[in-house]
């Protein structure tokens, strides 16, 4: 009886290993993709994240038609709202690179429901483009923005507007960007 039964373990070692070898690769697949859409998802919460402090930033300037025209008071804006942005993104993505980034800030005048006076909106919009870490998953996902580069594009927007007194209709109604 014995003998029997060391024959049926030994045999039964082989078929397992065959079994192992057809179910792993699917297994190590499924897992890969999970961490790299894990990643993928952590760097789009960061963008929003940091879009969105960028616009709280853009939001807490009075702005006004005069302040587009002053060269030095709009250059100062622009690039204090773009640090914000930048150092928010190298603390919340994985491996954020800034040529990786193309942002636009703009400002755009908008007229009060039901009235004659005007408000200005700040309007930042970022696309990244996220680098892809697990070889084999990154052939699929990566031609989902149309370009095959080993890259993913995120994009993200927000616009809020400024609380402004109430502003006088502006010369052009032209949004101002950075």
């Amino acid at each position: 009886m014995f003998r029997f039964l060391r024959r049926r373990r030994s045999g039964s070692r082989g078929q397992s290993l065959a079994e192992f070898a057809l179910v792993a690769p699917i297994f190590f697949l499924l897992v890969f993709f999970v961490i790299q859409i894990g990643l993928v998802m952590a760097s789009q919460n960061g963008l929003v994240d940091g879009v969105r402090t960028a616009t709280r930033r853009a939001a807490t300037y009075r702005i006004n038609e005069l302040t587009f025209t002053d060269a030095a008071l709009k250059s100062s804006i622009c690039s204090t709202i773009d640090t914000e942005l930048t150092t928010r993104l190298k603390s919340r993505v994985i491996g954020f690179t800034a040529a990786d980034l193309t942002r636009t800030i703009a400002y755009e005048w908008q007229q009060n429901p039901g009235g004659a006076d005007y408000f200005i909106v700040a309007h930042i919009t970022a696309s990244y483009r996220n680098q892809l870490y697990v070889p084999l998953v990154s052939a699929f996902l990566d031609r989902s923005d149309g370009t095959v580069d080993n890259r993913l594009t995120l994009t993200a927007s927000e616009q809020m507007r400024i609380e402004n007194p109430a502003l006088d209709p502006p010369a052009s109604l032209t949004s101002q960007t950075c």
